[in-house]
This record gives structure tokens, C-alpha cells and sequence, in this order.
């Protein structure tokens, strides 16, 4: 007997993912609403017609559009560019989350699990993007024919070490390492315009290494760490020499895209 798959809300902001479930949903006949956070999703709007548009300051409006539908599993999927708190004019649900998030000390990892908390005190299941897609995470081992070498090695041990202190701080996801110095650390621009940056610090014109992991205290079902095209193309225009992924936890979108590039470039990803 064929078991149907529960009606989904799919909260998203930019980016690409959310047109990957989108897609998957239609695939698999499962029944989605749309809420796109106002300001964000321009294409999503253009390709996929939201059901609703709510703005970050009056989630309870989208609180109340899902609870009346009777939809209680949720992905929250996509960037959003974080408001300024003294500028919002937040309905009465908003502004109680805001209440308990404005004492605390922390960066989006705080908001975006004090959301997730509230969300399923209203009773709601927040699920993954890859519990509905798992082909998007990255795998174990190589990923293309390029393979790291012992000084790469040696860059990525140290790198996902330093990453991971970065992250348990709440400051970014990403570095880049050449020869044991670490040339950019990610912050509030993002993962392709930290590489960018580092390329006018490195001492050589090839070499050095993207290493990605996702922060050891974050919720995995939210705001994944993600690489796609743009992120190889970026590095291999910076004279890196390939990629380090924390293998299960970071998502690859349009992996055969990435790894047939990566390959003509000359360039390794290793899922580590």
C-alpha cells in the first residue's frame, strides 16, 4: 500500500535549494505550500507562485496561514538578510521571540534556533532539506579524479580544526589555508566572497585550500552550510587548489555540474 507523504510548508528565503524542493515535491506528488519572506526569492516568485508572502517582522501571520491549512511538518530553506531588531514593527508573536532572543548574546545560529524552538512550541515538525532530498549532501572520499596531495592534506587537518573553533563561535562556516596560514576566514560576506578576498593574500600564485564544516553547535535541519557552481569556479579563479567538505553535513547543489568542472580544472573535492 502506497504510504502519502504529509503536506509540507516550505518557508524559504534566496538562493537555490528551495527550487530543488520544490521540484523534488512535484516529483514525488507531495502536496507543498509556498512562503516566500518578503524581500527575498525574486526568481522563486517568478517560477513557482508563492501561497504567501510574510514579512520577517509578522510570522505569526505565517504561523496562523500554516496552523489553517492543518500543515505541521516545515523546511525552512534559503539566505535571509538579517533586519535591523530596533526596526521592526513586529506583530505580538513576533515580538515575543524577539523579547528572548534580544538578551541573548550570538549570531544567526541564535535566531535561527530560537526560532526553530517557538516554531515547535507551536507544535509544528521542522524537517531537513535533505530528509526530503539526500542526494544533496556531500559524500565520503574523493569526488572527482583530482586527488589532494600531502601538503593539501596537511592544510585540510589543520583547516578543519581552526573551522571549527570559528563556528563553535558563531562567526562563519568556511577558511581558506595555504601552507598552514590561514588567509580569510568567513564572516558576514559569505563563502564566495571570502575566497575572493583571499586571493590578493596568497604567497603563491597556485595553492591553498577551501576547507568547509558546519558548526558543532548548529541545528542541521537549518541553514545548512551549502557549495555550488559559483563556489568552484570562485575558487579555481582564486589559484586554490580544490575543496575540503565536512562529508554529510555540508550540501552540494547540482553535484555532477561541480565535480565535472572541478575536473576540467584540475581542481580536488574531498568529502573529509
Amino acid at each position: 500500500m502506497e504510504i502519502k507523504s504529509s503536506k509540507i510548508a516550505i518557508i524559504a528565503g534566496n538562493g537555490s535549494i528551495p527550487f530543488y524542493l520544490i521540484k523534488e515535491c512535484i516529483k514525488q506528488k507531495r502536496e507543498y505550500c509556498l512562503i516566500i519572506i518578503d524581500g527575498h526569492g525574486k526568481k522563486l516568485s517568478e517560477k513557482f507562485k508563492p501561497d504567501f508572502i510574510v514579512s520577517l517582522a509578522k510570522m505569526g501571520k505565517a504561523i496562523n496561514f500554516v496552523n489553517d491549512l492543518k500543515v505541521k511538518d516545515i523546511v525552512m530553506v534559503g539566505s535571509v538578510t538579517r533586519p535591523s531588531l530596533n526596526k521592526l514593527l513586529p506583530d505580538l508573536w513576533t515580538a515575543k521571540l524577539i523579547a528572548k532572543i534580544s538578551t541573548k548574546i550570538g549570531g544567526d545560529d541564535t535566531i535561527l534556533s530560537s526560532l526553530t524552538k517557538a516554531l515547535e512550541y507551536e507544535g509544528f515538525n521542522i524537517i531537513a532539506p535533505e530528509d526530503i532530498l539526500p542526494s544533496l549532501l556531500c559524500p565520503e572520499g574523493t569526488l572527482g579524479v583530482y586527488k589532494p596531495n600531502e601538503n593539501n592534506m596537511n592544510d585540510i587537518i589543520k583547516g578543519c580544526k581552526i573551522a571549527k573553533i570559528i563556528g563553535l563561535n558563531d562567526i562563519g562556516q568556511s577558511i581558506v589555508i595555504e601552507n598552514g596560514h590561514v588567509l580569510a576566514v568567513e564572516a558576514a560576506e559569505g563563502t564566495d566572497n571570502m575566497i575572493k578576498r583571499s586571493k590578493v593574500l596568497k604567497k603563491e600564485e597556485k595553492g591553498g585550500v577551501l576547507v568547509k564544516v558546519i558548526k558543532p553547535q548548529q541545528d542541521r535541519r537549518i541553514d545548512r552550510p551549502v557549495i555550488g557552481i559559483d563556489t568552484i569556479k570562485t575558487a579555481w579563479e582564486a589559484g586554490l587548489d580544490g575543496l575540503a567538505l565536512e562529508n554529510n553535513e555540508i550540501l552540494i547543489l547540482n553535484i555532477n555540474e561541480v565535480i565535472k568542472y572541478a575536473n576540467e580544472k584540475g581542481l580536488f573535492i574531498e568529502g573529509i
